[in-house]
């Protein structure tokens, strides 16, 4: 009998982080002798393509609930290392370096919410889901009374959310395939819809769990690797988190003095991203933490990883590996934020325009060819002509901190050149970033065509259809999804860090406390549940499109709403209307259940009320 593919974990993470080790060793070679960086670049893509294709074929099944569940042999710590490549996506592994750079301490809103969010969900839901019968997180709801209406609405807001987290997924891909493969953003999204669908249809579940587990140790490779060398160049301490506060940050704080002693700065233009926090009041803050902690907790492709476990003690420990792995991590963000902080403190700062073209030639490489990186007062510039005429001064002006921007989206992928570490560094990190992308764009693919397969076409259309026709009708809808994916990222410009808002506030209002309810209690009825999920749903949804797009499909036209609340925010964030949408849907739940048990009772007590006793004996 052949063996669970899950039961060769160890051999295949060994197998594939050699590989790459073995790429990077022989890219560093090619590097050597001359050979253009582009092929190196195409040799690490395609090393990501076919760790995917190899997943695929290693764990392919036509058996539905192997398809499904992965066949509940994993183990739990590798399971842990697939939850967490499936946890770091674009936003963690792209970009919260740069929110730290540009943002301050409210960078810390979605650094300590994923953390919290999966500690929250290894403690309430691991055990729970992997102890159910239920193959998708809408058939969790399944009553006994056979209605199905719960069902549906589950199901529309599993879809809903994994679409808008979609788009913010594969709006990444264009970034990163032009800037760092030279790959066109559409040929770049028609190779991941085939790679992933490819993967996918073959082995479900289980090739996803084979995929992120092979994953995790190339992210952490790829993270890490470039922090550790630029720690130990500036520090001589290679462990970025313990290097970083003496090493850089005492170090920032006194070039700033500094700046303020020679009055090319005030105190007031000095932002300190370790104790500043400019964009949000105290409401948002919070409330923003609690959305991404409680939207993380009930994110169904994390979710899923709990049924691929034998026992539902392995899932808890499962949750608690892939918390590890992803400290591992997010640890390091702040490090690499204050590393290229000082990195460029060190390199622009106090010099003359006029020096630049001689000192600061790399500040116009990064910029060429229609890259934004570092922008001086405001714009990108590639020469010195163009930074003369963006400062408004003469040759002779001295750069203050005020003057040098950094893009944050591209702050990580551009830390390697910023440090001046060689070009394999940066070809890691884009590998590192794709990878992340990829590795979070196929879990929300299977889980939202498992779910429209097993609890819309099976449930209101086929109930007794066989198990084949339902794994033909799954990766169909696989195939669908991914179609209808790539359709939407190529044609519909909306605001990313909008629609990543969005997904968390919908999360938090509706599926969080649904899950709560179902889960954790037994005094709450189905209609209770389902009248607070609909109401915070259409609250939560109604509030985040007033707010971008006012009453049209135009977003920043003047005729949006501007939420408030007296007293309390001037403004509430998009974000933070998901814990609006939360604290409805608690209290809805709770005025419905009280007032169905009190009808129930009346009518119970009423003697007016006659029970009709049904004999036993056919007519």
């Amino acid at each position: 009998m052949q063996k669970p593919p899950l039961n060769s974990s160890a051999s295949l993470t060994l197998m594939y982080s050699a590989s790459f080790l073995l790429c990077i060793f022989f890219g560093a070679l090619l590097k050597q002798i001359g050979t253009p960086g582009n092929y190196v670049n195409i040799m690490m893509f395609a090393l990501i393509v076919g760790g995917y294709i190899f997943s695929g074929m290693f764990a392919k099944t036509m058996i539905l609930p192997v398809f499904k569940n992965a066949d509940r042999t994993g183990k739990a710590f590798y399971m842990g290392q697939s939850l967490a490549a499936g946890a770091i996506s674009s936003g963690v592994f792209i970009f919260l370096s740069g929110d730290f750079y540009t943002n301050g301490t409210d960078a810390l809103t979605l650094y300590s919410g994923l953390i919290l969010g999966i500690a929250l969900m290894t403690v309430l839901f691991a055990a729970p889901i992997n102890r159910s019968n239920s193959s998708t997180l809408p058939s969790l709801f399944t009553h006994a009374d056979g209605s199905k209406f719960i069902k549906f609405m589950v199901l529309i807001i599993v879809v809903t959310t994994s679409v808008l987290l979609l788009y913010v997924q594969l709006s990444a891909i264009g970034m990163v395939s032009e800037a760092f493969f030279s790959i066109p953003e559409k040929i770049a999204i028609l190779i991941t819809v085939f790679t992933i669908g490819f993967c996918l249809i073959m082995g479900g579940m289980q090739s996803l769990s084979i995929i992120r587990m092979l994953a995790y140790p190339i992210l952490l490779i790829a993270f890490i690797a470039p922090a550790i060398w630029v720690a130990y160049k500036l520090t001589g301490n290679p462990i970025p988190q313990l290097s970083f506060g003496t090493g850089a940050l005492r170090t920032i704080a006194e070039i700033d003095q500094e700046m303020i002693n020679a009055q090319f700065s005030t105190k007031e233009e000095i932002f300190n991203f370790t104790k500043d926090g400019l964009n949000f009041d105290f409401f948002n803050h919070f409330a923003a933490l609690l959305c991404i902690a409680f939207g993380t907790a009930s994110m169904p492709h994390l979710l899923q990883h709990f049924r691929t476990l034998p026992k539902a003690t392995h899932a808890r420990k499962t949750g608690v590996w892939g918390l590890g792995f992803v400290l591992l991590i997010i640890t390091a963000i702040p490090a690499i934020a204050a590393f290229i902080k000082l990195d460029i403190y060190t390199a622009l700062l106090g010099l003359q325009l006029s020096d630049l073209q001689q000192e600061g030639s790399w500040l116009f490489d990064l910029n060429k060819n229609g890259a934004s990186i570092i922008s001086i007062c405001g714009e990108y510039v590639t020469n010195t002509a163009q930074t003369i005429s963006a400062c408004g001064n003469a040759g002779d002006y001295f750069l203050t901190s005020n003057d040098i921007g950094v893009n944050p989206d591209m702050m990580l992928l551009a830390s390697g050149v910023i440090n001046e570490l060689p070009d394999l560094v940066t070809t890691l990190l884009a590998t590192g970033a794709l990878l992340a992308i990829w590795s979070t764009v196929d879990g929300l693919i299977l889980v939202c065509a498992n779910a429209l397969a097993e609890d819309g076409y099976r449930s209101f259309f086929r109930p007794k259809s066989p198990m084949g026709s339902r794994l033909f009708v799954t990766r169909v809808f696989l195939i669908l999804m991914l179609t209808l994916s790539a359709y939407l990222v190529l044609n519909v410009n909306l605001d990313s860090r909008f629609v990543f808002a969005a997904c968390f506030a919908l999360l938090t209002a509706c599926l969080f406390p649904a899950l709560i309810f179902k889960i954790w209690t037994k005094d709450f009825s189905q209609p209770s549940i389902v009248t607070g999920l609909i109401i915070a749903f259409l609250l939560t949804s109604s509030m985040l499109w007033l707010s971008h797009f006012g009453l049209d499909l135009i977003a920043k036209n003047g005729d949006e709403f501007a939420f408030r609340i007296p007293v309390i925010t001037d403004e509430v964030t998009p974000l933070s209307m998901g814990l609006i949408g939360m604290i409805v849907s608690l209290c809805i739940t709770l005025l419905t259940s009280k007032f169905l048990k009190a009808k129930a009772a009346k009518t119970e007590h009423n003697p007016h009320v006659k029970n009709e006793i049904k004999s036993d004996v056919p007519a």
